[in-house]
């Protein structure tokens, strides 16, 4: 466990938000090049659409955690705008930050599809790097174990928790669990190499990719839940249901897409159109600059 990097004056630059940093720039250069190399869209649409999203993510996941950990703030309203002090769920910040982005591309008249397809793998990859924060932070840790487990120390997290719950031996100085961030990170940065194979070698239908990481990651969640450790049933509940209903979703948004839509194109396809793109975008500024050469010396010759 490695919670703070360094401090710099008494202000803590933490390894989890270091991570999600690195998970979050990982991502969207991913996506950039990506959508450069597999699509017509303008990568130049990443930074706005990060923005959307990164707005999604805060607000989805402090509201989720929230939520599910209500009794704590029915007393103090304001702990709730207190971000800093930590709290977040994944899944509200995925849902929310979804919504929010197909908003944009909606109002921005953006293909969703491709869009969606180019942004699995950017997930998967951002899941793999960021969850190694949470090992290092402490959080999001599993349950006691004597078998393949990590053991946190005294002043840790899981200690704190599982103390607290009643869940450690009398006496104890150390809490060893199972290590579900390091199952998460793993399954993460797999199901990014996955989805990169199918995007090299396979010509899917377009939204069939995406259809496949939501049911993979519900399944990765669903697995791993299995053994991470929750104050209560009812969140272990809650999110159960939520990776059940990415499987289902998923599933069911591959086999559609697989009659609905047409298979993407071939790097080939997408290159060669590119050309064509640049070509008549500099063959018209030519033409514009012509015109505004011709009537700036036509204005010149009547003055």
């Amino acid at each position: 466990m490695y919670p703070v990097l360094f401090q710099i004056a008494g202000f803590q630059i933490r390894t989890y938000s270091l991570m999600l940093l690195l998970a979050f720039v990982a991502g969207i250069l991913l996506l950039w090049l990506i959508l450069k190399r597999r699509t017509l869209i303008d990568p130049a649409v990443v930074s706005d659409l990060a923005f959307w999203v990164i707005i999604g993510v805060v607000i989805g996941a402090r509201l989720a955690y929230v939520f599910m950990h209500w009794p704590q703030f029915a007393d103090n309203p304001a702990g709730i705008f207190k971000i800093w002090k930590g709290g977040a769920v994944y899944y509200g910040g995925f849902i929310l930050a979804i919504i929010f982005g197909l908003i944009f591309l909606w109002r921005k008249k953006i293909p969703v599809l491709p869009l969606l397809d180019s942004i699995a793998p950017a997930i998967a990859l951002g899941e793999g790097i960021g969850r190694i924060g949470c090992f290092l932070n402490g959080c999001c840790f599993g349950k006691p174990t004597a078998v393949c487990g990590i053991t946190f120390p005294y002043e840790s997290i899981p200690f704190a928790e599982l103390s607290k719950a009643g869940q450690l031996p009398a006496g104890a100085f150390s809490a060893t669990v199972w290590p579900t961030q390091l199952f998460q990170s793993g399954g993460g940065v797999l199901l990014f190499v996955v989805l990169f194979l199918l995007i090299r070698f396979t010509r899917l239908r377009k939204g069939q990719l995406f259809g496949i990481f939501l049911a993979s990651f519900g399944g990765l969640r669903f697995g791993v839940n299995l053994l991470r450790y929750y104050e209560n049933d009812l969140n272990l509940l809650t999110n159960q249901w939520i990776a059940i209903s990415f499987v289902v979703v998923g599933v069911g948004l591959a086999v559609f897409f697989g009659f609905t839509q047409e298979k993407v194109p071939t790097p080939q396809w997408v290159a060669a159109e590119r050309k064509k793109m640049a070509e008549a975008k500099r063959k018209k500024e030519t033409k514009e600059a012509k015109r505004g050469k011709r009537y700036r010396k036509s204005k010149k010759s009547r003055g």
